[in-house]
């Protein structure tokens, strides 16, 4: 047989010294005086002749050796003459095009494996140690070849720095080889195994692969962190290695260990169940030591601001069982699966209690918060941080921790399961926030301060649920029902407890004296309410409000009920104090002034109040409004407002 062959090689990451190859004289000396005529032979003929012989030798009387025809040391020779012209050719690419002429070198070493077999039953022949030692030749030849190209791989070998983010899960890039490799490969795996060659054949694909999966791991210089290293290290020193970890995982199971089932696959279609045993071989020390590292960083204390990081571990090692668990393609679960698969099922309930533990270490953060420290009717910070926490573990592992409440958590408040375990948790985080929200509410000595920190957390809360749709499913609508609720009573608290004492002083009762008003009772109602107005002012334009939908409400209600009152009352009694130079010691606002300080309340800057104090010096309405609308001008420009 005659080829022609392109001097170019392929560059191989190993020697091919390293792999074993023919020599010249490995060919029997036959091959030498060999008919230079036989690459003329008429292959089909010469395969259907072989072919009608193997099967005689399957119906014949095995008693005496059989009488070997002309035409099987013909094909013997044949075999023995491609040999010789692949062994001349570089490994590696012996069989790049896949000619037509390579298929039947692939055939013909089938049908010599079919004569070894069949005249097994007479071993000490010299026809079937001929064909023995020729088939052994043909095997070494594509067994080195089979090398040469599990070699020829093209997948990233670049050191992964750490802090870089590469395009972690490129699916292309891994594990590297051409189609028509792939294809290659999957022809001499169907050559090898049937003929008895099983053995080297796996070998050699363990070897590599094995090698080649460890330097990808490799690559992201990942390094093994000891119980001493995690007892000694700060948390803040473990943080980097769990992100890297979780990267590692993550490749292993999504990209790595999915395309090398795939290869597999592909190269042992025709032997999966010889390829399954091989591959959990393949992945079995990897993953062993993957899950080192979760075991070592568990036995740390639980603690809450840990538990996202924790969540990333338990999702990496859910992703790397449902990796094993796709991989065990065969009807039959092997041992070595179910132990592997029974591994990684350990890790993860312990890391499953680890965040347990974690939600329940949140629960005594909120218990044990103390602080008696007031802010200025604004967000608590403890309310900042607990609802941030638990909106940012339902925006990205609502269905984790699902699963994971589900699995360890018992839920005895709903024996029914109409809650899950999730929201079970959930309510009783808030159920605590909220009690330890009405402790500190107890430290403000003025009640109206004490509704609007209660109005702005709780409003806080119920807004962040209701924009989560995760935990607002979880939760449900009776609870943003009974929390708006809430919402509204401190709000009627609040109306009550500041403007409703206000009003008192612009009522009608005892102001007629003897069939008329009274000007001293009168100069005692004006008096009175602008000291209580100047005071609410005073105090409330530092408090914060810092929902803007509840700070519009607000201030349309308390205009809504100060407003017209106030406009009411001027229009009656103004005319009692007209003429008096005094009047504006009385009348000290006009409606409209009271109308725009209501809308300066809750802004959170004192100096608001001190700069609106030029409005009280202006005696008309059109001066007092212009004044204030350039004064709030002012103050958006500088940010303030």
């Amino acid at each position: 047989m005659e080829k022609v062959y392109s001097n170019k090689a392929k560059n191989h990451r190993k020697s091919n010294a390293e792999s074993p190859k023919l020599r010249d004289d490995d060919v029997p000396d036959t091959i030498d005086n060999a008919d230079e005529s036989l690459s003329n032979l008429d292959h089909d003929q010469i395969s259907t002749a072989i072919d009608c012989f193997i099967d005689e030798l399957s119906t014949d009387d095995k008693t005496t050796s059989p009488e070997l025809p002309d035409i099987v040391d013909t094909f013997v020779k044949i075999v023995e003459s491609n040999i010789k012209a692949y062994n001349n050719i570089q490994s590696g690419i012996r069989f790049a095009k896949i000619t037509k002429e390579d298929e039947l070198f692939m055939e013909a070493i089938k049908r010599l494996s079919k004569l070894k077999i069949a005249l097994g039953e007479f071993p000490n022949s010299a026809s079937f140690n001929t064909i023995k030692q020729v088939l052994q030749l043909a095997i070494v030849l594509i067994e080195d070849e089979f090398r040469a190209i599990l070699q020829d791989s093209n997948a990233p070998s670049e050191t992964i720095t750490k802090g870089a983010e590469p395009e972690w899960y490129n699916h292309d890039d891994f594990p590297g080889y051409s189609k028509e490799n792939v294809i290659l490969m999957n022809k001499i795996a169907s050559v090898m195994i049937p003929a008895g060659y099983q053995y080297e054949c796996c070998l050699a694909y363990s070897e590599i692969r094995k090698d080649e999966l460890d330097d990808q791991i490799k690559r992201f210089e990942f390094d093994k962190v000891s119980m001493e290293d995690v007892h000694k290290s700060k948390w803040v020193s473990l943080e980097p290695d769990i992100t890297r970890w979780v990267k590692l995982t993550n490749h292993c199971s999504r990209v790595l260990f999915v395309e090398e089932r795939k290869l597999g696959e592909t190269v042992f279609s025709e032997h999966l169940p010889v390829f399954t045993g091989m591959f959990i071989n393949l992945i079995r020390g990897i993953t062993t030591s993957l899950l080192e590292f979760p075991t070592t960083v568990a036995i740390e204390k639980p603690k809450a601001k840990r538990l996202f990081k924790f969540l990333d571990i338990y999702e990496s090692i859910r992703d790397l069982s449902v990796a094993i668990e796709e991989s065990d393609s065969s009807d039959v679960k092997l041992e070595e699966y179910c132990n592997l698969k029974s591994e990684i099922s350990v890790v993860g309930d312990t890391i499953g209690e680890v965040v347990v533990n974690m939600f329940n270490d949140l629960k005594q953060t909120i218990s044990n918060d103390n602080n008696k420290t007031t802010v200025q009717g604004a967000v608590h910070p403890l309310t900042r941080y607990v609802m941030g926490y638990v909106k940012c573990a339902f925006d990205d592992y609502h269905n984790t921790l699902e699963h994971i409440f589900r699995k360890h958590v018992e839920n005895e408040a709903s024996s029914n399961m109409e809650n899950s375990s999730l929201s079970q948790q959930l309510l009783d985080v808030i159920e605590l926030l909220d009690a330890n929200l009405e402790t500190k509410s107890t430290s403000y000595k003025d009640p109206s301060l004490r509704y609007i920190f209660l109005m702005n957390n709780n409003r806080f809360v119920l807004q962040l649920v209701k924009e989560t749709n995760e935990m607002k499913q979880v939760i449900g609508d009776n609870w943003c029902r009974r929390k708006s609720s809430d919402v509204r009573n401190y709000h009627k608290s609040y109306q009550r407890e500041t403007w409703t004492k206000l009003l008192q002083w612009l009522t009608q009762e005892g102001i007629q004296v003897h069939g008329k008003p009274s000007r001293r009772v009168l100069k005692d109602r004006f008096k009175n309410f602008n000291a209580m107005f100047d005071e609410i002012h005073k105090t409330q334009s530092t408090w914060v409000v810092s929902d803007q939908q509840l700070l519009s409400e607000m201030r349309v209600s308390i205009n809504a009920v100060v407003s017209p009152a106030y406009r009411s009352f001027i229009g009656r009694y103004k005319s009692q104090f007209e003429g008096s130079k005094s009047i504006d010691k009385y009348i000290k606002y006009q409606p409209e002034d009271i109308e725009s300080l209501i809308e300066t309340l809750f802004e959170g800057t004192e100096k608001v109040e001190t700069q609106l104090n030029g409005i009280q010096a202006l005696s008309t309405v059109k001066q007092t409004t212009g004044a204030f609308k350039n004064l709030l001008k002012t103050y958006k420009n500088v940010g303030l407002m």
